[in-house]
């Protein structure tokens, strides 16, 4: 073990403890903005963090005083410790305030998601322009769980019916993004993040150590709205929590982010989507920081999955590949995009790297979409079948549960799933 700030120490094999002290060495910096937001001080004491073995099949668990954390996170330069910022903000949003049913999960995760980006727009030299940049991303994410479901799945509610649902077979980011989503709508319904803060720290303080419903919410948001002389009568509460699909795009608060932050990354996307052929550097991508080279990949990503979108030849992504250096990244978030649209674009070259990923991970953020990607590749679909067979017993028991449904494997014998 090793401590990293006054109320942290991280946890981890001998062989990581380095890599891991240095990682999450900004924890402080997290937990400290985030009481200066919400207004109330830390509640647990300690936040020490254990880094788990790579079978752990989330990112982060926010359990009180202990988050265990994925090893997927060590990417050597910091980047993806938002996750653990993510972790960090559960304290006040999943801990101290707590949905009452399951059913109520996006006040969890919702509320997390924006404490989360509150906390990094604070700490960001880039400020409101990371906030933008983020909100964007956060839709792309919402956009890809909603077609996951089906646009009219009742899983794509705020507030899905569970009667009789195991919660895990519900899991997705629908409560994480359209719950941030829903928040950002209320921000432009308040009068603008400033004042949404002042509500943050109105609600915290009001169900501190308490749980609460969806309709709790509503009645606390409109009652706060009254005493600070601010209409909210035009929130269509029952559209937003118990219809599915994407939020309405006249919804105010929503779409409505300028991409100044994700323009150069964008505009690199359209560069190669227009002339695969053209003049590339290693240099343009590299000077990318790493927010940005997610999003290079988010968008080629959700240019292959769009519907009669032109694919890149295979000669183009070979060539992105020696330039960048794709497949040998060892950031795992860019690993798991750039091997997805490799898969999409049936690029044969990936697989090897595919099955190496998914045989050495556990968390489902990655081998879920990974295997689907695969197993929808009819040359490739016993590949995903053999690989998960082989390493299915490796796997935590709910990513072996979902991987055995995404793979079609429910319900046939150990002979029909091998063949």
């Amino acid at each position: 073990s090793k401590r990293v700030g006054p109320r942290t120490t991280v946890w981890a094999e001998p062989c990581m403890v380095e890599a891991v002290a240095w990682e999450f060495g900004e924890t402080e910096r997290f937990i400290a903005t985030a009481e200066d937001l919400t207004g109330h001080a830390y509640d647990w004491s300690r936040y020490d963090i254990l880094c788990m073995p790579p079978s752990f099949p989330y990112g982060g668990m926010e359990n009180p005083c202990l988050t265990f954390a994925t090893p997927t996170l060590l990417a050597g330069d910091r980047s993806l410790a938002n996750v653990i910022c993510h972790e960090v903000a559960h304290g006040w949003t999943g801990n101290l305030v707590t949905n009452h049913t399951w059913e109520h999960f996006w006040l969890n995760e919702g509320w997390t998601r924006w404490l989360e980006n509150r906390v990094l727009t604070r700490l960001s030299p880039h400020g409101e322009e990371l906030y933008n940049f983020q909100m964007q991303e956060s839709l792309t994410h919402l956009e890809e769980a909603v077609s996951q479901f089906g646009a009219t799945s009742p899983l794509t509610a705020l507030v899905p019916p569970l009667d009789g649902i195991d919660p895990d077979d519900a899991f997705s980011a629908v409560p994480y993004e359209k719950g941030l989503a829903l928040l950002n709508h209320l921000t432009s319904v308040a009068g603008g993040h400033a004042k949404f803060e002042t509500f943050a720290k109105a609600y915290i303080a009001a169900y501190a150590r308490r749980t609460l419903t969806s309709a709790d919410f509503r009645a606390f948001f409109c009652e706060w709205c009254g005493k600070e002389g601010v209409d909210c009568s035009g929130v269509e509460w029952e559209k937003w929590l118990l219809e599915p699909g994407m939020p309405d795009r006249a919804m105010q608060g929503v779409y409505d982010y300028p991409d100044t932050l994700g323009a150069k990354a964008t505009q690199l996307v359209e560069r190669w989507v227009s002339c695969p052929e053209g003049q590339f550097t290693a240099e343009e991508y590299a000077a990318l920081p790493p927010p940005l080279k997610t999003h290079f990949l988010e968008s080629l990503l959700a240019r292959s999955h769009k519907a009669g979108a032109p694919l890149l030849p295979l000669a183009a992504l070979q060539r992105m590949d020696e330039l960048y250096q794709l497949t040998a990244t060892r950031n795992a978030e860019l690993r798991c995009r750039w091997q997805r649209v490799c898969l999409c674009h049936r690029a044969a070259f990936i697989v090897p790297e595919v099955v190496d990923f998914v045989a050495t991970v556990g968390r489902m953020k990655f081998v879920r979409p990974l295997y689907r990607e695969l197993f929808a590749w009819e040359e490739q679909s016993a590949v995903a079948v053999r690989t998960f067979m082989q390493h299915r017993d490796g796997y935590h028991p709910i990513c072996s549960k979902m991987l055995s449904a995404d793979l079609k494997l429910d319900g046939k014998s150990a002979k029909e799933q091998r063949t």
